[in-house]
């Protein structure tokens, strides 16, 4: 059997177009037309840069992303070393400072003395006149002895205060004697009834041990003014 000429022609076309149709799908498939990496162009920094631009008013030209990525990121990081350097600073004055503040010691508000001399002097005063004119021994146990003791424990008590050293056991020694003479004193009061002297006597030794106690529990008395910073 002979076949035309142009059907013979159309068959082999349609062959041909068969099988570029199945090294397309072959190719899709396994990547046969794929570029190797190590053929393709290097991709530059500056290529993704703005490029220049022609406008209306003039030629001009944008800076490029890359650059000015650079040059934000060197300003960003300037700014945070000036902050750093900033605190740093900061933080040095404020450490110079504690350092060269200390803290002042917890202390009354009164000294001892202020009314310890004065307790004292009024006691032995007074047991002396007593004794001169009752010839009464009461007045030297009660009076003469415990103010002598009390004065003197207050001038040592100002003596070491003034040169700085705690006068603590000093003022513990005259709470300890306010507090035995407004136990005597009281006592007596309450066997005579009698407010002078033993009333009043009372009272104050009473109100002096109260006042060595808040000297004792606030801390002791207050530094002199010259030695206050460095206490």
């Amino acid at each position: 059997m002979i076949m035309n000429p142009t059907s013979l022609s159309q068959s082999r076309m349609a062959v041909a177009s068969t099988q570029l149709h199945g090294a397309a799908a072959v190719a899709r498939r396994y990547g046969a037309f794929r570029v190797p990496t190590s053929c393709r162009l290097p991709h530059h920094p500056l290529a993704s840069s703005t490029k220049l631009s022609i406008s209306t008013s003039g030629v001009g030209g944008k800076p490029f992303g890359f650059g000015a990525k650079v040059a934000t990121k060197c300003a960003n990081e300037n700014i945070r070393a000036e902050e750093l350097n900033l605190r740093s600073n900061q933080a040095g004055e404020l450490v110079a400072a504690v350092e060269g503040v200390t803290p002042q010691k917890r202390s009354a508000k009164i000294h001892d003395f202020c009314f310890g001399i004065p307790f004292g002097g009024l006691l032995f005063c007074m047991g002396l006149l007593g004794y001169f004119f009752s010839r009464s021994t009461v007045s030297l146990v009660l009076g003469v002895a415990p103010g002598f003791a009390t004065l003197f424990l207050g001038i040592l008590s100002l003596k070491f205060w003034r040169s700085g050293r705690s006068s603590f056991l000093f003022i513990l020694g005259q709470a300890a004697i306010s507090g035995v003479l407004a136990w005597k004193y009281s006592h007596a009061y309450l066997l005579t009834n009698r407010i002078l002297p033993w009333g009043f006597y009372a009272s104050l030794s009473t109100a002096m041990a109260c006042f060595y106690a808040y000297v004792l529990l606030a801390g002791g008395n207050p530094p002199p003014k010259k030695l206050a910073p460095a206490s």
